[in-house]
C-alpha cells in the first residue's frame, strides 16, 4: 500500500479503492464458501467437524481430550444472540475447534453437555476404582456454583499497572513506527522541532527538558494503554467454581466465559511483578496442557485470575491440592556458586574476550566492557536470591525472578520428566542443576545440592508410579 501511495501518481486513490474493492469482494466470497462447507454435529462421545473449500478437513474430536470449552460473545455479535464457541484440545493446535456464530442457547447447550460427560465418567472412574457399583454412582450435577471472587475496576487497573503489557504496547508502536515512510519520519521531526524552538528556545535547558517530557508522555500512554487493555479485557470479571470446575467470565467488548475441570490444571503459577509488590498483589494463572502449533511451537493454554492477595492464591491452592501444606515450607535458597559461575564465565571471560579483540582497533576505549561485571554482578546476586524450593514430599514449589517474583506450585504425580545435570564444577562441590518438565511447562532450578536433587526425584517417581489420581 505504502509503495503504491508513493508510487502511484495523480491515481493512487483509484488504483486503492480498486485494491479496496476486490480484496473486500475476494473476503466475502472466501467467508461465504468457508460458512457453506462447514459442517458439524455430535454424536455419542465426539464432535465430527468437516470444514474446507480448496482443501477439505474432516476432524474427530471426543470429548475426552477436550481440555477447555470457551464461549465467547464478540460485540457484533451480542444484538443478534449469537457467540463463538471454542473447543481447546490437549496436543495440535490443529484439533482446536471454533464454532462461530451459534445462538447462546445451543452453544450453553453443547458447552453443559460436554462439561458433563466429562464430571460424570471422571467420577464413575473414581468410584469404580474405589469399589462402587454403578447403582452408587450418580450423574447428577450441581445447579449452583460457588462464587469464589468477582473483580472491581479498580483491581483491573491495578492489573494493567503491574501486569507488563506496556512493554507490549512499546513493542506494537516500535513496529508501527518502523512502517512509517522515512520522508514522513524526517518531515515530522523537523516539525516538531521547528516548534519546539519557537516555544522553548534551542538551549540545552529547553532540548533536555523536551526530551524529558516526551519520555514522561510516552510511558504514560503506554500505562494507560495497559490499564485500559486490562479493564476492558477483564471488565466483570467472575470466578465461580462447581462440579470439580473453575468457570471464568470476563470482557467488556467481547464477553468471554470459559471452565475449566481442575483435573487438567498441571501447576499453579503465581507471579508479582515489580511494581505489584507495591500494591500487595499478585496475579495467578493455572497452566495446563500445551498444544503444537503448526511451526511446532508450544502454545500455552493459561487461565489467569488478575490482582489477588496472598490469602486468596493460598486458598485456591489448598483446593487444587487438598492436605498439601508445601506454602508454608521455608524456601531453600540455592548455592552461592551460582553468582561466581555468572560472574566469572558469563559476564567475565567473555568482557576479557570483547577487550582483547578490540584493543588493537579501539586502545584503551576497548578496556570498557571489562567493567561489566562490575555493572551486572549486582544483577546476577540479586537472580540468586530470588531462586529457592520446597517440598512437602507430595507437592513442590520453585521461585524465581529479578525484580519480580514467580511461584510454580505443582503436585509430584504430574511430572513428566526430571533430570539432574550435573557441570565438572558442580559435580566437584555436590551440586547440580534440576529440570522439572510438567505437561504445561519446564522449571530449572540451578545450584541445588544433589542429595536435594535426587531427594524430589525419587520422591516424583514414587508418585508418577502409585498414584490413582487422574493428570489430565
Amino acid at each position: 500500500m505504502a509503495a503504491i501511495v508513493a508510487t502511484g501518481g495523480e491515481h493512487r486513490w483509484l488504483i486503492l479503492t480498486a485494491v479496496a474493492i476486490v480484496g473486500g469482494i475476494v473476503l466475502i466470497v472466501g467467508a461465504l464458501l468457508s460458512y457453506l462447507n462447514f459442517k458439524f454435529r455430535m454424536e455419542g462421545s465426539k464432535f465430527l467437524i468437516r470444514s474446507g473449500v480448496l482443501k477439505r478437513k474432516r476432524l474427530t474430536l471426543s470429548f475426552d481430550r477436550i481440555q477447555n470449552v470457551a464461549l465467547l460473545e464478540p460485540i457484533y455479535f451480542r444484538p443478534l444472540g449469537l457467540v463463538i464457541l471454542t473447543l481447546e484440545s490437549a496436543g495440535s493446535k490443529s484439533e482446536e475447534v471454533h464454532l462461530a456464530g451459534i445462538p447462546r442457547p445451543i452453544a450453553s447447550m453443547i458447552r453443559r453437555h460436554v462439561l458433563d460427560w466429562k464430571s460424570r465418567h471422571k467420577n464413575k472412574a473414581e468410584d469404580v476404582s474405589q469399589g462402587a457399583t454403578p447403582e452408587d454412582i450418580t450423574s447428577e450435577t450441581s445447579l449452583h456454583a460457588e462464587s469464589l471472587l468477582q473483580q472491581p475496576v479498580s483491581e483491573l487497573v491495578k492489573y494493567g499497572l503491574s501486569n507488563n503489557n506496556m512493554f507490549v504496547f512499546a513493542g506494537v508502536l516500535a513496529v508501527l513506527l518502523s512502517q512509517v515512510d522515512k520522508f514522513w519520519q524526517n518531515r515530522l521531526l523537523e516539525d516538531l522541532f521547528d516548534a519546539v524552538g519557537q516555544t522553548i528556545g534551542t538551549s540545552i535547558i529547553a532540548i533536555t527538558a523536551m526530551i524529558i517530557f516526551a519520555v514522561v508522555a510516552v510511558l504514560s500512554l503506554l500505562v494507560m494503554a495497559s490499564i485500559l487493555g486490562a479493564v476492558i479485557a477483564n471488565y466483570n470479571y467472575h470466578l465461580s467454581y462447581s462440579d470439580q470446575k473453575y468457570h471464568r467470565s470476563r470482557g467488556l467488548l467481547n464477553r468471554e466465559e470459559t471452565s475449566v475441570p481442575e483435573v487438567k490444571v498441571q501447576s499453579l503459577r503465581i507471579w508479582q511483578p515489580f511494581i505489584a509488590r507495591f500494591m500487595d498483589r499478585f496475579h495467578m494463572t493455572f497452566q495446563q496442557v500445551g498444544f503444537a502449533s503448526k511451526d511446532g511451537q508450544k502454545k500455552q493454554q493459561n487461565f489467569v485470575i488478575p490482582s489477588i492477595r496472598k490469602n486468596f492464591y493460598r486458598e485456591i491452592a489448598a483446593r487444587l491440592f487438598p492436605g498439601s501444606t508445601v506454602l508454608d515450607k521455608p524456601l531453600k535458597p540455592i548455592s552461592s556458586r551460582f553468582i561466581t559461575r555468572h560472574a566469572i564465565y558469563s559476564v567475565g571471560l567473555i568482557s576479557a574476550v570483547v577487550a582483547v579483540v578490540f584493543a588493537f582497533t579501539l586502545g584503551w576505549v576497548a578496556v570498557v566492557p571489562l567493567f561489566a561485571p562490575v555493572l551486572l554482578v549486582p544483577i546476577i546476586i540479586l537472580r540468586r536470591h530470588r531462586y529457592g524450593y520446597a517440598t512437602d514430599g507430595k507437592q513442590g514449589v520453585v521461585r524465581s525472578g529479578l525484580l519480580g517474583q514467580r511461584l510454580t506450585v505443582f503436585p509430584f504425580y504430574k511430572i513428566q520428566a526430571m533430570e539432574i545435570i550435573q557441570s565438572p564444577g558442580q559435580r566437584k562441590h555436590g551440586l547440580a542443576n534440576l529440570k522439572i518438565k510438567l505437561a504445561g511447562r519446564s522449571l530449572t532450578v540451578p545450584y541445588i545440592p544433589v542429595d536435594d536433587a535426587v531427594t524430589w526425584r525419587n520422591a516424583a517417581l514414587r508418585d508418577v508410579e502409585t498414584s490413582t489420581a487422574h493428570w489430565m
